[in-house]
């Protein structure tokens, strides 16, 4: 069996997805190549590739993208369209015969640098190759590019991702939680800015964290601004402070998608305060199981409060959050996944 991937796939979103291939089939069958994919034109923000065996040929696309539509002509061009956001009960698809729900993901380095840096000129003169209309896919400008790719060397290896112990001489209430302010994200802002607030003001919770704010982004006058964050917190230190943090947060994102976070804790093995999700899983999570999940301002305070104290349900939380991503969320159990509903039809 050998892969081939579209070079024009956003390498940082596509990351998870190359790991599980590796993992599968084994670093020297999976390759880029600029064939097979010149009927395929919308690429962008997706992830394209075959399987070949003998004269077999399954073309797979692996939609990552925060929106619950689909691309049609990626979706026309595949044999099977993996999403990660998908609500049929919101978004009734007119044919999703090849529609494949998947769980979230997030990016991580694949590559040492020498070979990260051979695969952004490589795929770059590839994906120009079966580009059809010069600069249609912002992805394939080279500034774009080339900062996706770099953008690798910042993310953590993914076994690096396991389960963290409290730091020495911390408190052993530490609370860490840094998100993006969106400014047209009401619903995900005000939970976010309810924990935050929350988490800050209780003097049993050594809390640290915020808001990261992008350039020219409004700051709301109801944050106090020692909870803002005007740079990046690197990779490793926000991963870090996540695993020795007591309990996180999650909530939809933007499009109310499942956001990098989930994916993050999931694989951290943290207890995980949510609020209920938006979007379809293909294996349910279930409240007091692998989340605890809260349903307003009131009861995220109360599980603030819950998890505080209850190190027994923090530990089941952890044990059965690490346990979901060990069974469905890892790379080669989400290419697994995908192959096996592919071969069902």
């Amino acid at each position: 069996m050998k892969v081939f991937i579209d070079p024009r796939s956003t390498i940082n979103y596509s990351s998870y997805y190359i790991k599980g291939l590796y993992d599968l089939f084994g670093r020297r069958n999976v390759d880029f190549s600029s064939k097979h994919f010149e009927e395929l034109e919308d690429i962008d923000i997706l992830m394209a590739f075959v399987l070949i065996e003998g004269d077999k040929r399954k073309k797979i696309i692996v939609d990552y993208r925060d929106q619950t539509d689909l691309i049609l002509g990626a979706y026309q061009w595949s044999d099977a369209y993996a999403k990660i956001n998908v609500s049929l009960s919101n978004h009734p698809y007119h044919d999703h015969s090849k529609l494949i729900n998947i769980p979230p993901s997030f990016a991580i380095n694949i590559w040492n640098p020498l070979d990260l840096f051979c695969n952004l000129g490589k795929n770059f003169f590839k994906a120009k190759i079966i580009s059809h209309i010069k600069d249609k896919n912002i992805h394939l400008r080279p500034k774009i590019w080339i900062k996706n790719y770099l953008s690798l060397l910042g993310r953590q290896r993914l076994d690096t991702y396991t389960c963290g112990k409290e730091a020495e001489g911390r408190h052993k209430n530490y609370v860490f939680f840094v998100s993006t302010f969106w400014p047209d994200c009401e619903g995900t802002n005000y939970y976010r800015n309810n924990y935050i607030l929350t988490c800050s003001q209780k003097k049993e919770i050594d809390f640290e964290g915020g808001f990261f704010l992008y350039k020219n982004t409004y700051a709301p006058k109801d944050i106090p601004e020692h909870l803002f964050f005007r740079k990046f917190v690197p990779s490793g230190v926000y991963m870090d402070n996540i695993k020795k943090s007591l309990f996180v947060f999650n909530t939809p994102a933007v499009h109310n998608c499942h956001g990098w976070k989930l994916a993050e804790f999931l694989s951290m093995g943290k207890a995980i305060i949510s609020t209920p999700l938006s979007n379809d899983l293909p294996h349910p999570l279930h409240h007091n199981k692998e989340l605890f999940i809260v349903n307003n301002v009131e009861e995220l305070e109360s599980a603030i409060d819950i998890l505080s104290g209850d190190k027994e349900l923090r530990e089941k939380l952890e044990k059965n959050a690490r346990a979901y991503f060990d069974k469905y969320v890892s790379p080669p159990k989400v290419m697994e996944y995908i192959l096996a509903k592919l071969d069902a039809r």
